[in-house]
């Protein structure tokens, strides 16, 4: 009988088959991402992912270093609340485990970050750590010129990690180029990030729609988006990590200056 692939051809939001009895290679799930091509095709590896390295939940993302903005962030069951503390703080660029990963650019556990940086972490990020059973991590990721692309996995217990530890850092680079093909734009939208900022400015929805050229409905709308985006319901909060995160100015001024040029 002939053995059938776990990989053949993986359409938008279409999700692998696999079997439980046969976790997928690391050959299958390269091919799987190279497949990817959205953010549908790119969580449907993640859940594929999981039987080769059985974490709980995974974020990633990818930013600037020169600017300290973060362009992307992917969430894959990480607690809504955490991120939303973690972002409107701008904990990354205070983070060491993210720290010592552009530091030395290897992967880190985030057990020994703790004990051999204890007097680096705030006490208030471990207590959110252990408040929703995050204490036990991998990070790492890959630079490449201006660019960072950085997964922290989290797993059920210290054991877990260090003994998934190499598999993890053999299918980084992988999910690496998975998510820059899924994912290659901003978070926030240049329009969505334009009105965010004047809305900080203190203009009215009426002001915005007026120099937007759309209507107060559509402001609305693009607020919504951006709040959703950010992991909160409130203006305030998603000024706050838009601007802790390094979004609203880098995104802004693209914006601005690709209005000039039409201009011209």
């Amino acid at each position: 009988m002939r053995k059938v692939p776990l990989v053949s051809s993986l359409k938008a939001g279409q999700r692998p088959a696999q079997s439980s009895r046969h976790p997928p290679s690391f050959l299958q799930l390269k091919t799987l991402a190279a497949q990817c091509r959205s953010p549908k095709q790119y969580r449907a590896l993640l859940d594929c992912l999981k039987t080769y390295i059985p974490y709980s939940s995974l974020v990633c993302g990818w930013g600037y270093r020169s600017h300290k903005a973060i362009g992307f962030l992917f969430n894959y069951g990480y607690p809504i609340e955490f991120l939303r503390w973690y972002l409107t703080n701008g904990v990354i660029w205070k983070g060491p485990i993210f720290h010592e990963w552009l530091r030395t650019r290897k992967v880190q556990v985030s057990l020994d970050v703790a004990k051999r940086l204890k007097d680096r972490f705030d006490p208030e990020l471990l207590e959110w750590m252990r408040k929703f059973d995050l204490e036990y991590a991998l990070g790492g990721g890959v630079i490449r010129n201006d660019v960072w692309i950085y997964f922290s996995m989290n797993m059920a217990s210290d054991r877990k990690c260090r003994s998934h530890l190499k598999r993890f850092q053999l299918i980084v680079p992988i999910l690496s180029e998975a998510l820059k093909r899924s994912c290659p734009r901003p978070l926030l939208s240049h329009r969505e990030t334009a009105i965010l900022e004047r809305r900080a400015r203190g203009e009215l929805i009426k002001q915005i729609a007026a120099a937007e050229g759309i209507s107060g409905r559509t402001v609305r709308m693009h607020l919504q988006n951006a709040k959703r985006k950010l992991y909160t319901h409130d203006l305030i909060n998603a000024v706050v990590i838009a601007v802790r995160s390094g979004m609203i100015d880098r995104t802004w001024k693209n914006w601005q200056w690709r209005k000039e040029t039409q201009r011209i």
